[in-house]
């Protein structure tokens, strides 16, 4: 079963989590929580190795409320 993505997204946002990794066979559930995401543009997405994906939230001065 895959990961609640929606959660991981809005743990990044609020600061409780730093990343979070997609592995390949779980990216469609990520992309279909990505999609549904309000602050998705600001998911950053980082390739590593053998098709996993690192994600962090984009920090800036910007509120994110």
């Amino acid at each position: 079963m895959a990961p609640d993505y929606s959660q991981l997204m809005e743990d990044l946002r609020t600061g409780k989590r730093e990343s979070f990794s997609v592995d390949p066979e779980n990216f469609m559930a990520f992309h279909d929580a990505y999609m549904a995401y309000e602050y998705r543009k600001r998911i950053i997405g980082m390739a590593d190795l053998d098709g996993h994906v690192v994600y962090h939230f984009d920090k800036d001065d910007k509120a994110t409320n």
